[in-house]
């Protein structure tokens, strides 16, 4: 069903671009709230991944693990967590631990916050 989705909770579009993600979605209320389903449900791992790869101090690995959330964050239309994870992803190219771990814990209480609008954002839909 696309109809006009009118969100009573404008928490979400602190960190979401909502009319960018809208637009791709043609504003299909199903489709976002099914995009946003999977997206809580994928985000754990793919944060443990570039958790785990800083653990061992991988920096290659770390690289691949903050592109790919990058890529995620950007296609749901999040463009700070999504260039919070590509300044993790230059930082590990470039070999800086401490800078990594400074945009890690940015990033892990952006995703934090995010995780709570989104469920809200859902849960009031």
């Amino acid at each position: 069903m696309v109809s006009e989705l009118v969100p009573n909770d404008h928490l979400i579009e602190k960190f979401v671009d909502l009319p960018d993600l809208l637009a791709r979605v043609e504003h299909d209320n199903e489709l976002l709230m099914e995009l946003f389903a999977m997206f809580q449900e994928e985000l754990p791992a793919l944060q443990d991944a570039l958790h785990d790869a800083m653990k061992i101090s991988d920096l290659p690995q770390t690289a691949t693990a903050a592109h790919t959330l990058k890529g995620m964050l950007a296609n749901m239309s999040m463009k700070h967590g999504a260039s919070l994870a590509a300044n993790i992803e230059a930082a590990a190219r470039a070999g800086n631990l401490s800078e990594i771990q400074v945009r890690l814990a940015e990033l892990d209480s952006e995703i934090a916050a995010l995780s709570v609008a989104i469920e809200a954002f859902v849960s009031g839909a």
